[in-house]
């Protein structure tokens, strides 16, 4: 008899985790009571690779993760994971999320069918996505008469979905690399249930310590439409990652959208670097139970500061107006008997000013897609992975000290005005070079100093004025420069100011 498994799980607080055994002749599925609104395949295992796969296997160094099937010592080009199909709480709007790793010359592609009545749309397709290259959503996505996706939401036309299946592809063209997949998953909004509607199921007066950043401080071309990125930073730097929110941007374009804000391209990103991350919909005790876990949650927002607005739901606190945003929550408190939601608010004019008190009910209708990042811990055994990808490089200065040749291994890095001016679209030669110095300031991350963006003159040298800076801080003694690069490593140079 043929026996074949598949462990999956289900987030925080809608349904326990869900082990499917399934039998020829004799199928016997212990579901819970309520259907779920999120599934997560995360420890593939368990997974008959002969049912379920086409050309993939447990990888050596990690039985829980999936990679592309070898011959002959090389990994084939082509291989996908074909979910069982789960049922979920009726739905109009499924978003899918993976962690994957993919080395130079791999990518991954996410697809999703949803049924309705019986029926089976296509799959749809999240995009063929890469940290090494760059990705984007499908731009013309081929809808049918039940579903369609734009960017990172499949969208029900009429009627409900009640079951799902998920579809992974890994692609090499580098015969000696391969991706690696450790976790996909699906969450839905569910039609019948509101998780507008807060049951208060779980108390919890903490707020846990997270580095806040200010996207309207960062390099000016990206700082509009960094909220995403920013948020998911400082969701990773809270635990053993020092990223720039410029780096996480500049691996976080979705060429199609022209923006940073895919939810599934965001988390991804997270997951990239070693983090169990996904997105999902969920409640206010869905937030409650990451918070009592131990980490923040991203949320997307909108919201304004004016109470005659109208228009948008109204926050006290809140830095102005925004039809969609992206925030970490860190906590929640209640001061004075008001129920308050702690948040990091990259909306803000400062590092220190971005961490701020939202009252709990202005904040719930803010937060009214209840689109969540859902951003674990490490995965264990992928900490080298944790850090963002930083080579060294050389500055090699003009006779005044007034310009920087960059140099790697011996060789000049090309860098052009247009590089570090692009507005949208952006393309990969988009280019960042920040600029910090170590005068005696403690913090926690890299990316709570105090930042300046540099230019570069007519040859391609980063423009530094040296004397000029001895001057203004003299207590400095290193000014680090950080060129960050689309899809690319980021350069790091050292000056000394000593002399």
């Amino acid at each position: 008899m043929k026996f074949s498994k598949f462990l999956f799980g289900t987030t925080i607080g809608l349904a326990a985790g869900l082990l499917a055994l399934y039998y020829k002749g004799d199928k016997r599925v212990q579901a819970p009571a309520k259907k779920p609104n999120t599934k997560v395949f995360d420890d593939f295992s368990a997974v008959d690779l002969s049912e379920f796969t086409d050309h993939l296997a447990l990888a050596a160094a990690d039985k829980t993760a999936l990679v592309l099937d070898q011959n002959d010592d090389e990994y084939v080009s082509v291989g996908s994971l074909t979910t069982p199909v789960f049922a979920l709480s009726p739905f109009k709007n499924l978003v899918a999320s993976w962690n994957a790793l993919t080395p130079d010359g791999t990518a991954v592609q996410v697809e999703a069918r949803i049924n309705q009545d019986g029926r089976w749309s296509g799959w749809h397709s999240w995009g063929r996505w890469s940290t090494k290259r760059l990705s984007g959503s499908v731009k013309h996505d081929q809808a049918d008469a039940l579903a369609g996706i734009d960017t990172d939401t499949l969208t029900v036309k009429t009627g409900v979905g009640t079951k799902a299946q998920l579809r992974v592809h890994l692609y090499t063209e580098n015969a000696q690399q391969t991706p690696v997949l450790k976790l996909v998953a699906a969450s839905v909004k569910p039609v019948h249930q509101d998780l507008m509607v807060d049951s208060h199921a779980v108390t919890v007066d903490k707020v846990i310590a997270t580095p806040a950043y200010s996207q309207e401080i960062r390099d000016p071309k990206l700082a509009s439409g960094i909220c995403s990125p920013t948020t998911v930073s400082m969701a990773i730097n809270r635990q053993n990652a020092d990223i720039l929110p410029e780096e996480l941007a500049l691996h976080n374009l979705d060429t199609t959208y022209d923006g940073f804000g895919n939810w599934s391209f965001s988390t991804a990103a997270a997951g990239s670097m070693g983090y169990r991350a996904y997105v999902a919909y969920t409640d206010l005790d869905g937030l409650r139970r990451q918070i009592l876990a131990g980490y923040p949650v991203g949320v997307s927002v909108q919201y304004t500061n004016d109470p005659n607005n109208g228009k948008l739901p109204y926050v006290e606190n809140a830095t102005g107006d925004t039809v969609g945003h992206l925030i970490l929550v860190t906590g929640f408190t209640t001061l004075n008997g008001v129920d308050y939601v702690a948040v990091n608010d990259s909306y803000a004019d400062s590092n220190e000013d971005a961490k701020r008190l939202y009252r709990l009910e202005q904040f719930s209708e803010a937060w009214h897609s209840r689109v969540a990042y859902m951003i674990g811990g490490n995965y264990q055994g992928y900490d080298r992975l944790m850090q963002p990808n930083r080579e060294s490089a050389d500055l090699v200065a003009n006779d005044d000290h007034t310009a920087f040749t960059l140099q790697k291994d011996g060789e000049t890095v090309s860098i052009t005005a247009e590089m570090l001016n692009q507005t949208e679209p952006f393309d990969e030669n988009a280019t960042t070079i920040a600029c910090t110095l170590d005068d005696g300031g403690q913090f926690d991350t890299t990316a709570q100093q105090h930042f300046d963006y540099a230019t570069v003159d007519d040859e391609g040298r980063i423009k530094l004025d040296l004397a000029a800076i001895k001057q203004a801080h003299p207590k400095a003694t290193t000014l680090t420069v950080y060129v960050a690069r689309m899809v690319a490593s980021t350069l790091v140079g050292t000056i000394s100011l000593a002399n």
